[in-house]
């Protein structure tokens, strides 16, 4: 049985005026269908259809419906080790595929075949010990538990400077860039189990209509993802301090997650868990690659009355939000530098369907 098209893009246009950045556009044509694809359908076989709706991230999805559910019929919880598995071998392949194809083709390399065959069993298997070899060989040429633990900014940059994998090259391309581009002043999203973070979320998502599609906290928008879970580990936090939340801060915070999974190192908070609203209401949440991730159900005795998903991309491609903070005011050196830069601000943040970057002059 064939689905309807869920991705939709990202349409984000800049708008520069006296060489600087006066204006930046971004429009999400990604349908809200999920809901009403599912409303209506057995709990159970809702669930197991989200991650048949999904291309990108489908065990996150699947895991954060099966959370909600369990919450809706009164059994809220934390996610149990074979989700948090799951969780994680699916982020792991999100920041592997980036490093060994994107960033090895951004560095002017091309991706080793062999490497591509051993990554896909390893991730298929949820080998992680090859995956370990993997990531400490052909990303980081380091020990991925020491590289993890790196706590200052001049060895992160040495290893820019070695530039031993394509990894460490394509980082040094965005350094290049500028270490401070693409920072703004977005906060970071709160981790969700962190006092009453859920509650005043939860508030927001049950008193807006529109929070699936622009999602704020207390208000404002917020950014997620690696950058937001990582930010009180030493690499990121002195990476941060010393450039703020840039470009290249989120791509190492990208890169320090990956060499943590591939190091056996503990996350430092929750993946994932649930949280019952009500009677028949439950929300399950999951940390993906990209960041949080939503799942809201109201069951109507045993079928789906109700189904909302806040996914990663409403959040950090809010048009107020990261990519706009980080854009307005920059000064244009060249149509190309720009286009360039916006470019792996947009990588950096990683959204789960295609965009389309414009850059016009007035």
């Amino acid at each position: 049985m064939g689905t309807p098209d869920l991705a939709g893009e990202l349409k984000v246009a800049i708008q520069v005026r006296d060489g600087r950045v006066q204006q930046v556009r971004i429009v999400s044509t990604r349908p809200q269908l999920a809901g009403r694809l599912l409303a209506g359908k057995r709990a159970a076989e809702a669930v197991a259809i989200v991650p048949q709706l999904f291309s990108i991230c489908g065990k996150s999805q699947h895991v954060a419906a099966e959370l909600a559910l369990a919450a809706a019929r009164g059994a809220p919880g934390a996610a149990d080790a074979t989700q948090v598995r799951r969780i994680e071998a699916e982020m792991a392949q999100e920041y592997l595929w980036r490093a060994l194809i994107d960033w090895t083709r951004a560095a002017g390399g091309v991706a080793d075949a062999t490497t591509l065959a051993r990554a896909r069993s390893a991730l298929a298997h949820d080998d992680r010990e090859l995956l370990r070899v993997i990531v400490e060989r052909d990303v980081l040429g380091a020990d991925a538990r020491q590289w993890y633990e790196g706590e200052n900014v001049p060895g992160f940059e040495t290893w820019i400077v070695r530039g031993a994998t394509a990894a460490a090259r394509f980082l040094g391309e965005v350094q290049r860039d500028g270490p401070r581009h693409g920072a703004g002043d977005v906060p970071v999203l709160p981790r969700f189990d962190d006092g009453d973070t859920a509650q005043r979320i939860v508030a927001r998502l049950d008193g807006e209509p529109e929070f699936e599609r622009l999602p704020t906290f207390d208000g404002r928008p917020a950014e997620t993802g690696a950058i937001a879970r990582l930010c009180s580990q030493p690499l990121v936090a002195a990476l941060a301090d010393a450039f703020g939340r840039s470009t290249l801060v989120r791509f190492a915070a990208r890169l320090a997650e990956l060499a943590r999974l591939a190091g056996g190192v503990p996350p430092p908070a929750s993946l994932a868990g649930s949280l019952q609203l009500g009677s028949g209401r439950g929300l399950g949440w999951v940390e993906t690659a990209r960041g949080l991730l939503l799942h809201q159900i109201d069951l109507d005795g045993e079928k789906i009355g109700r189904y909302r998903i806040v996914a990663p991309t409403e959040w950090n491609f809010h048009p107020q939000g990261a990519v706009a903070a980080a854009t307005l005011g920059v000064r244009e050196v060249s149509a190309a530098d720009l286009r360039r830069r916006t470019d792996r601000l947009l990588q950096s943040l990683d959204p789960c369907v295609a965009y389309e970057l414009r850059v016009d002059h007035a």
